[in-house]
């Protein structure tokens, strides 16, 4: 399947209900914050889900308004479009399997928590299954896209010992320990490494076809 110019109108869209949906996220914590503005911030950008919502903004903005700048080009590799595919893809997997009810939202909180875990993971997962170029993956192709999941790990951690807090509990040392951290953190990486694979698979099926 031959990318289209007619993309341009899915860019666009998944540009703006990223910005709104990360946007409005933000809106909403620091309506709600007890410590300081720089404080929230910080704290707000320390999510993985906030990480790659804001990294799939980032990645439409480029390919809508700026396709043929360096980075415009990076995003447009069909391997780079496939690793953000898994990274936002399992996003909504942690979420919706693990987490969500363990935070109470309501109103616009409602709005952007449904639109980071829920409609923008499936609204790209379509964009990668329909709308990209069909082009052959590798199996090496899967270590590298690690990287990101592991430097956030090493992130969370690091921070962890100097604020005491971690944004998900299923990281959390001081209740957990470092031994059932880390295990955690390896079934997750599995989560990911398996997606990698099955997308992988998914491409060379897809190319042997044509």
């Amino acid at each position: 399947m031959k990318e289209k110019k007619s993309n341009s109108g899915i860019y666009m869209f998944g540009s703006l209900i990223s910005i709104l949906a990360v946007g409005l996220q933000l809106w909403v914590t620091l309506n709600a914050r007890e410590v300081s503005i720089l404080h929230t911030i910080i704290r707000f950008f320390s999510y993985f889900t906030i990480l790659t919502n804001s990294l799939v903004a980032i990645y439409f903005t480029y390919l809508w308004l700026f396709p043929l700048t360096k980075i415009g080009l990076f995003f447009k590799k069909f391997s780079t479009t496939t690793a953000i595919t898994v990274y936002i893809v399992v996003v909504g997997i942690i979420y919706n399997v693990l987490l969500r009810g363990i935070w109470p939202v309501t109103g616009w909180g409602m709005v952007a928590d449904e639109l980071l875990h829920s409609f923008i993971p499936v609204y790209f997962l379509i964009y990668w299954l329909f709308f990209t170029d069909r082009k052959k993956l590798e199996w090496s192709d899967a270590l590298p896209w690690l990287y990101y999941p592991l430097a956030y790990l090493i992130y969370t951690l690091i921070r962890g010992t100097i604020t005491h807090t971690y944004p998900y509990p299923f990281v959390n040392v001081i209740k957990l320990g470092y031994q059932q951290t880390l295990m955690n953190c390896l079934g997750v990486g599995a989560v990911f490494y398996g997606l990698f694979l099955l997308m992988i698979a998914i491409s060379k099926k897809r190319t042997a076809s044509n």
